[in-house]
């Protein structure tokens, strides 16, 4: 092809180029917002949450979790890849947006050398670590292949169109200027080192390349766009506003109370997809599959039937199948399978112990522990199956305000000669001492109760009990569904506090302070709720009188779920193991604070036996045991009764003691 051939056919490109671009950009537009649009409806039909609260913090939240991608550099590799690939897409999405420009208006004097040096060499830069980011992906998922990830067609194509993007960027440029050898950019400078290979090919043949990187980056960002919907790879639009309307403040489980006496709800909970608020339908679509909810979550690692990834697959799965007729009054009830005991195994739900590590680890702040509440409430109220062991608990929680048939009226005999106050409303004590099931009834739980008292009193704390009035908070009917029965329980004690104009309450089980802390405000009454060892250690930053203990050796502390992840309460535990401590240190182990293990008693799972895999308890007891500990310190009463019985059953009880805070403190 000679030059006036050559300048023939470039006139006739300009000339069909905005038509056949406009035809490709409005077939993938179309079918991207089409197949789009039905699920934007659905999260319109759904119940309403409002999660619109406190917008500056949602949007420094974004920026963190989001942009800056903290989370996700947590983890080492893998962390950095993905990183650098969102990064990398925001940075291009310039280019994109300038192909598409003059694609559209070709003949507007807008070459290369119209991009501001600055951008362009950032914008090289991220073409550069993007392919090396996308090609260690490919490595991961064709010859590592880590147990963790789905490893799907779908994944290995969008790797491949990101790859061929970034080549044809660099080619794109390294064409233009392999056509203008007169002008030097110092800014493209991967399109500049590439170049002279092109010009040895000749003029022709650099005329081809150039057009052929252009049309090719075209296609592959439409191509890539139509994919979006139907794909895990939704999240690349979704994930940033579900950190934006993720939970603010993050403490609790985001539960809330069922409204039992509107007549026009025909069940409670969630039996169906459509059941779920939109956020939770919005979480569903911003899953990445990238498994790391799976590596710490604590049921998987035993061996039972709960992957908190495949949990939220199946879930958007069945949500994809149930859309069309989500959005239809005519048509027939789907043949999709039901959702519970189909779609989701009974046993899968009842696995979860709600400790909250997949919620920690999930780059985009998809919550699970809520969902899993929302089915098991479908189970109890509106299918009435649960395990065999909750038929006592839940009766013996109605009836004497306990899980294990104690009667209530025996509620306060630990205490009988410990000489401590009966709440009186006319004279109140400063504090309310809520002592909770396991310290009143359970037998290992009624000495921490009386070495938090002792400890207490130590330190000159104005405190009181309810005695035989205290009832249970709830937690564990909440935990399990039995949503009807927590309310019961919750709205007795409510009344109970305002009764007595009862305000500031110290409890020793996270359980409880979790329930009355974050819990109770529905029930109209304002709390406020410290965990003693908040308290203990506020104490003693004061001077107050709780001298060093009896040495407890080498001590590892063992962060409560409920009192660390659900509620972010870290250091006063720690602080108290340490003034307890000769030596003044705390020993941990890698799987600690943030990314503690749970015992396996949360989520009502103290009250099921563990049938399935092998026990939680004693998984943690080996991780708590690479430190070599003379003692597990430990701030909550059912994760002492766990891995007490852990250590029993591994023969180590007379090597290594388990003992709460308080213990420690009032050995003094």
């Amino acid at each position: 092809m000679n030059a006036a051939q050559n300048r023939a056919f470039e006139w006739v490109s300009q000339d069909l180029q905005p038509f056949i671009l406009g035809f490709f950009v409005v077939l993938a537009l179309t079918r991207f917002f089409s197949l789009l649009w039905p699920k934007y409806r659905v999260l319109g039909r759904v119940s309403c949450e409002d999660r619109f609260n406190e917008p500056i913090t949602r949007l420094w939240n974004t920026v963190r979790i989001a942009i800056f991608q903290t989370r996700i550099l947590n983890e080492t590799g893998s962390g950095w890849m993905h990183a650098l690939i969102f990064w990398g897409f925001l940075v291009l999405l310039v280019r994109a947006l300038w192909f598409f420009f003059i694609g559209f208006f070709p003949t507007v004097e807008f070459s290369v050398g119209g991009m501001a040096t600055p951008y362009a060499l950032l914008k090289d830069l991220f073409v550069v670590l993007v392919s090396l980011a996308a090609t260690y992906a490919l490595y991961r998922r064709l010859i590592a292949k880590p147990e963790r990830l789905t490893l799907s067609v779908e994944g290995i194509v969008i790797l491949s169109l990101i790859l061929l993007i970034m080549v044809s960027d660099a080619l794109f440029d390294a064409g233009w200027q392999a056509r203008n050898p007169q002008v030097l950019l110092s800014g493209i400078w991967v399109g500049r080192s590439v170049a002279p290979m092109l010009q040895v090919l000749g003029s022709d043949v650099v005329v081809h390349i150039h057009n052929l990187a252009y049309w090719t980056h075209i296609v592959c960002v439409l191509y890539f766009l139509t994919l979006l919907p139907n794909s895990k790879h939704l999240h690349i639009i979704t994930s940033i506003p579900n950190v934006f309307f993720s939970r603010i403040p993050e403490v609790g489980n985001g539960l809330h109370r069922i409204d039992f006496e509107d007549e026009e709800q025909e069940s409670f909970g969630v039996s169906q997809i459509d059941e779920f608020s939109w956020k939770k339908l919005l979480d569903l679509h911003s899953c990445t599959e990238c498994g790391r909810c799976d590596v710490v979550c604590p049921a998987l690692a035993s061996g039972k039937p709960l992957s908190p990834k495949q949990l939220t697959v199946d879930l958007r799965d069945q949500l994809n199948r149930q859309t069309p007729y989500l959005l239809s009054d005519n048509l027939e009830q789907s043949s999709a399978p039901v959702l519970l005991g189909g779609v989701i195994n009974d046993e899968t739900l009842w696995s979860c112990t709600t400790c909250g590590a997949c919620e920690e680890e999930c780059p985009v702040m998809i919550e699970y522990v809520n969902k899993v509440v929302d089915l098991r409430r479908g189970l109890v109220l509106t299918e009435n199956r649960y395990p065999d062991e909750f038929v006592n608990a839940f009766k013996s929680l109605e009836t004497q305000s306990n899980p294990w048939g104690f009667g209530r009226n025996t509620r306060s005999d630990w205490a009988k000669e410990l000489d401590v106050k009966i709440w009186d409303k006319d004279n109140p004590t400063e504090y309310l001492y809520f002592v909770g099931c396991n310290g009143a009834f359970d037998e290992r739980g009624k000495k921490i109760a009386k070495a938090v008292v002792h400890s207490l009193k130590s330190a000159g704390v104005d405190f009181s009990i309810l005695g035989n009035d205290e009832g249970c908070t709830g937690d564990p009917a909440r935990r399990a569904g039995n949503e009807y029965l927590f309310d019961l329980l919750a709205s007795r004690n409510a009344e109970l506090f305002k009764e007595k104009s009862i305000i500031k309450i110290v409890t020793h089980c996270p359980h409880c302070f979790n329930s009355l802390k974050n819990e109770y405000s529905e029930f109209g009454v304002e709390l406020d709720v410290i965990h003693h060892s908040e308290l203990l250690a506020h104490l003693v930053k004061n001077g107050k009188g709780i001298g060093e203990g009896k040495d407890p050796g080498n001590v590892v502390y063992h962060d409560s779920c409920y009192l660390g992840r659900h509620n972010k309460i870290y250091d006063a535990p720690r602080e108290m193991v340490a003034h307890s401590s000769k030596s003044g240190k705390v020993l941990d182990v890698d799987a600690s604070r943030e990314r503690g293990t749970c015992c396996g008693a949360g989520g009502g799972r103290f009250l099921l036996e563990e049938k399935t895999g092998s026990r939680m308890s004693h998984q943690r007891v080996d991780q708590l045991m690479e430190s070599n500990p003379d003692t597990i310190a430990v701030s909550c009463p059912f994760c002492i009764l766990m891995l007490e019985d852990a250590l029993k059953a591994k023969n180590l009880q007379d090597t290594v003691k388990v003992k709460d805070i308080s213990e420690l403190a009032s050995e003094a």
